[in-house]
């Protein structure tokens, strides 16, 4: 199961790669994106409903990678720039994560895996963008970034509550092959998986920061 995540992971790797070298007008890589965007949760949401298949505690997309894909899909249709930088920081390091782990596992669906590596796809296309452009974000970014992220998460843990659900994997951890497989249970993994969220954030500022 992790050798074919990792293969999968290398291949698309290889492609966002390809893209970033040959495309010089980022326009383009805009349109792209938005296609992939919307063939990602047309297809999913689609596949899930016509085959009576979708689960509210499971198929909302609610965990912070497709959150982020969603406010991706907005923000180039409707060009609010303004927010890029606190989805940014969500997006280069959830991508980069989610390419490392993976939260399925055989008994998935093959659309759930092929919309699990397509959305992280669609981030890494995102930061890839962005660092084309010469965008850059700034302290206060991260900071705001924190905290309607910590705001989001307080909302998901009710949620979790009401639904029986696990969105952000509040209450276990998830299953597939992942970091989580080597921390303590509950609270433990989950201050883990905060802290290298806090991580990614500062690497990306640095990153992101040399744009200036």
């Amino acid at each position: 199961m992790l050798a074919n995540h990792y293969i999968v992971s290398g291949l698309l790797s290889l492609v966002l790669l390809f893209l970033y070298k040959i495309s010089y007008d980022t326009r383009k890589l805009n349109k792209l994106l938005k296609v992939l965007l919307l063939f990602n949760f047309s297809l999913f949401y689609s596949y899930l409903f016509i085959t009576g298949t979708f689960n509210y505690k499971t198929h909302l997309p609610l965990h912070l990678c497709y959150l982020t894909e969603l406010a991706i899909l907005f923000l180039l249709f409707f060009k609010k720039q303004f927010f890029y930088p606190l989805i940014l920081l969500n997006s280069l390091g959830g991508g980069v994560t989610g390419f490392l782990n993976s939260n399925l596992s055989y008994d998935d669906m093959l659309i759930e895996h092929i919309h699990l590596y397509t959305s992280h796809f669609n981030l890494l296309l995102f930061s890839l963008i962005l660092f084309k452009e010469k965008f850059s974000i700034s302290k206060i970014d991260v900071i705001n970034s924190m905290t309607l992220n910590g705001l989001i998460m307080i909302a998901i843990v009710f949620i979790n509550e009401g639904l029986n659900s696990n969105y952000w994997f509040t209450k276990s951890k998830p299953p597939g092959a992942n970091l989580t497989n080597i921390l303590p249970d509950w609270p433990f993994y989950l201050i883990v998986l905060i802290g290298i969220g806090i991580l990614s954030y500062i690497l990306t500022f640095k990153l992101y920061q040399r744009n200036n």
